[in-house]
């Protein structure tokens, strides 16, 4: 299977963009590279066998059924003799980033397990610098700061790094 850098991506849809008036359309993108065949460089990013590619499309459909699935749960903290009571929502079920390569799964998230905070916190690290990485120029154009949001991905990191430094010992 070729090698799809980045780069190479880019330079393919930059091509295909241009003989399309500066669009793209997945639809006709994956029409143009079927026809192609094999010569065309992108072919080896698809699946072309149907029932393989049928699979995997039921595969991610299953992995969309339990997106946005949340279980609600109480955190009460208690302070000077005050007792606060906050309500919190996460996913019901959360994919461990060490599972996925090898397909992965879900697991059911219990908000007392401090494995899986740890790994909802991880993930949320990640998705935060992935926000960051997309969009700190939108935010910096629009004369905006990401520092807050760069501290809150860094805690999230150092709490997920916590507990594995816990479990490591």
């Amino acid at each position: 299977m070729a090698r799809f850098t980045k780069a190479l991506r880019e330079r393919i849809v930059r091509d295909f963009t241009a003989r399309h008036n500066g669009r793209f359309d997945p639809a006709v993108f994956v029409e143009e590279v079927g026809a192609a065949g094999p010569s065309h460089e992108a072919f080896e990013w698809f699946e072309w066998d149907d029932a393989d590619a049928a699979m995997a499309h039921r595969i991610e459909q299953a992995r969309s059924f339990v997106q946005g699935i949340n279980i609600t749960f109480s955190v009460e903290s208690v302070a000077r003799g005050k007792v606060t009571v906050r309500e919190s929502a996460m996913p019901l079920a959360l994919s461990p980033m060490s599972g996925r390569r090898d397909g992965g799964g879900y697991v059911i998230n219990d908000p007392a397990n401090p494995d899986h905070m740890a790994e909802f916190c991880g993930q949320a690290a990640r998705d935060l610098e992935a926000w960051l990485n997309r969009y700190r120029a939108a935010v910096l154009f629009a004369g905006g700061s990401t520092a807050q949001i760069d501290r809150l991905a860094t805690i999230l990191s150092g709490a997920a790094e916590q507990r594995e430094i816990a479990n490591a010992a």
